[in-house]
C-alpha cells in the first residue's frame, strides 16, 4: 500500500479543528439566543458540525490503520455520535469569548458566516490537493454542505 500523504492527514486534522470549533460555537451561539426558531435552528447547525466531525474522524482514522478511504455513507451508519469533549471545547475559548461578546444575533451570524466561509474554502482547497478520487469526493461534499450552512445563514440574517 502507499502510504497516505502528510498534507492529506494535515487537511483531516485541520477539518476536524475547524468542525469541533463550529460545533462548540453554534452550542454557545443557541445559549445566547433568545429567539426560539434561531436557537433551534443554531442547535440544528452544531449537530450538522458533529456529523462532519465524524465524517473526518472516520476518514483519519482508516486512513492510518489501512491507508484506504471509506465511503462517507459507512462511516454515517455507524451509531451514535463522537463525543466533543470538555478539553476539546476549552481549546476553542477564544471563539466561545468572541460569541459571549456579541452585542445582538446579526453579529453571531457573521461569525457564523465567518466559520463557515473558513470551512468551505479549508475543504474545497483540500479537494484539489488530495491524491485520492474517494478523499476528493469527500472534500466536495463537506464543501458543498459549509455552502448550504452559508446559505441558511444569509437568509437567517436577511429575516432580522
Amino acid at each position: 500500500m502507499t502510504p497516505v500523504h502528510p498534507d492529506t492527514l494535515a487537511a483531516l486534522t485541520s477539518g476536524i479543528q475547524s468542525e469541533v470549533a463550529s460545533y462548540v460555537f453554534y452550542l454557545e451561539a443557541a445559549k445566547k439566543t433568545d429567539a426560539g426558531r434561531h436557537r433551534e435552528t443554531l442547535k440544528g447547525l452544531a449537530l450538522e458540525e458533529k456529523e462532519h466531525f465524524r465524517v473526518l474522524e472516520g476518514q483519519y482514522d482508516s486512513l492510518v490503520r489501512s491507508e484506504k478511504w471509506i465511503s462517507t455513507a459507512d462511516i454515517l451508519k455507524q451509531e451514535g455520535l463522537p463525543e466533543i469533549t470538555e478539553e476539546m471545547s476549552h481549546e476553542h475559548q477564544q471563539l466561545i469569548d468572541e460569541v459571549a461578546g456579541a452585542e445582538s444575533l446579526a453579529a453571531i451570524l457573521d461569525i457564523a458566516y465567518r466559520l463557515e466561509e473558513e470551512a468551505h474554502n479549508l475543504f474545497a482547497s483540500a479537494a484539489e490537493k488530495v491524491d485520492s478520487e474517494a478523499g476528493r469526493q469527500m472534500f466536495r461534499q463537506l464543501a458543498k454542505f459549509e455552502e448550504g450552512h452559508m446559505k441558511k445563514i444569509a437568509e437567517m440574517k436577511a429575516a432580522l
